[in-house]
């Protein structure tokens, strides 16, 4: 009796640790660029991204970009894809581009913190980013791969971090 409780138990613990492990939500580690770049996962406070699973097919997927308790926040049309590595839950790498560089349109920086006419409002707080990775990574293949993207603070671009949004491709 005393050794099945401590078998429950033992299972119990493995749980726990395992749900703990696979919920992760950041910061994760993601090779970008050939450099070790930290993206947060979880929402936080301010900005946080997410991708519609209904929404993602080989060539694309939507993203909802949602900002709270700031009046304002940066982004780029510029986004990587990354893949969960086989061999590591953990660690994510960079999907190759097809032409080895990004697109000339990914200069482009939109400020959220204005409503879609233009006007201030601090209460704009979501806005739908339909990505279609088509002619920069192809078509990808089944697996979990992570949609990342650059926000900065408008007053300092320089200032920015990495945010992140798992999806999986069936």
């Amino acid at each position: 009796m005393k050794k099945w409780k401590i078998a429950v138990l033992a299972a119990l613990v493995l749980a726990a640790v395992l749900l703990w492990s696979g919920g992760r939500r950041g910061p994760v580690t993601v090779e970008l660029n050939g450099e070790e770049t930290p993206v947060t996962l979880a929402e936080d406070e301010h900005v946080y991204l997410t991708v519609d699973p209904a929404s993602v097919t080989a060539t694309e997927a939507t993203a909802v970009l949602r900002k709270e308790g700031i009046p304002q926040i940066g982004y780029g049309d510029r986004y990587y894809i990354a893949r969960k590595a086989h061999h590591s839950g953990r660690e994510w790498t960079e999907v190759p581009w097809l032409d080895g560089e990004g697109p000339s349109w990914w200069m482009h920086l939109t400020v959220m913190g204005f409503d879609p006419d233009g006007e201030p409002d601090l209460e704009y707080r979501e806005t739908s980013l339909p990505v279609d990775w088509t002619d920069i990574y192809g078509p990808l293949e089944p697996g979990e791969y992570l949609l990342v993207k650059k926000v900065t603070d408008p007053a300092d671009p320089s200032a920015g971090r990495y945010i992140g949004a798992a999806f999986t491709v069936k």
